[in-house]
């Protein structure tokens, strides 16, 4: 059993015990629906809908198991990526655990979580893994500073990159509320700090290219992004 699945399964037992309500998800592929967190926007007739809404895929939901789930999200939106980085979030799912479903405080949401990656890297793998992500970023030197205050060349990280569904109670509609990976630096005792040295948004370049910057809709992006599920 790899340590991705014991870790699921522990997880996954452990939640059992302590929320015995599963909140199941639906299946399938989510495209993006112009939206105010899932509440509909826009002209709504099919064909109105149809030539002011982009054809983008988000991410898709596939059942993994009993009350289990996988994610994939579709990194070639990603367009800021280059395909190193795009391939390397994809490569990220390959052995992701998931977290049972929880009600957030909105009582009428349920919050989903992907776990796709949780482990110690080095000083150079951080570097290369951020060569390929948003080129805006990189544009604005965010990066490039933040690494060059790392003084020790064997310094560790522990990356955490995750993706969050939230169902806010829309039928066959998911917001996707989070997609981030974040960097912490490990000290000399291997504890983490508490707030990440670098913070990545994979969400915001996800949704970033949806509209134009003169669309009326994007607005309606700035802050997270709906999937609408395909139904043939």
């Amino acid at each position: 059993m790899s340590k991705w699945l014991l870790y699921s399964s522990v997880l996954l037992a452990g939640m059992f015990v302590h929320h015995p309500t599963v909140f199941a998800m639906s299946a399938g592929q989510y495209y993006y629906f112009i939206s105010d967190k899932c509440i509909p926007k826009g002209p709504q007739a099919p064909e109105e809908r149809g030539v002011v809404t982009p054809d983008v895929l988000l991410f898709e939901v596939l059942p993994a198991g009993i009350s289990d789930y996988m994610i994939t999200v579709n990194t070639a939106a990603l367009n800021n990526y280059n395909e190193e980085g795009q391939d390397y979030l994809t490569s990220l799912e390959q052995e992701q655990a998931y977290t049972a479903g929880l009600v957030t405080d909105n009582a009428k949401y349920t919050q989903h979580d992907f776990m796709l990656q949780r482990e110690a890297i080095g000083l150079k793998e951080l570097i290369n893994v951020l060569n390929g992500f948003s080129q805006h970023q990189a544009d604005k030197g965010y990066f490039y500073k933040k690494l060059l205050s790392v003084t020790n060349p064997a310094a560790r990280f522990k990356a955490v990159t995750r993706v969050r569904l939230t169902d806010v109670a829309q039928v066959d509609k998911m917001y996707l509320s989070e997609y981030t990976s974040h960097y912490y630096l490990l000290d000399s005792q291997g504890s983490a700090s508490d707030t990440p040295f670098i913070k990545v948004d994979h969400n915001k370049a996800l949704r970033g290219n949806i509209h134009d910057t003169n669309s009326p809709y994007r607005i309606y992006t700035k802050h997270g992004v709906c999937g609408e599920r395909w139904v043939p």
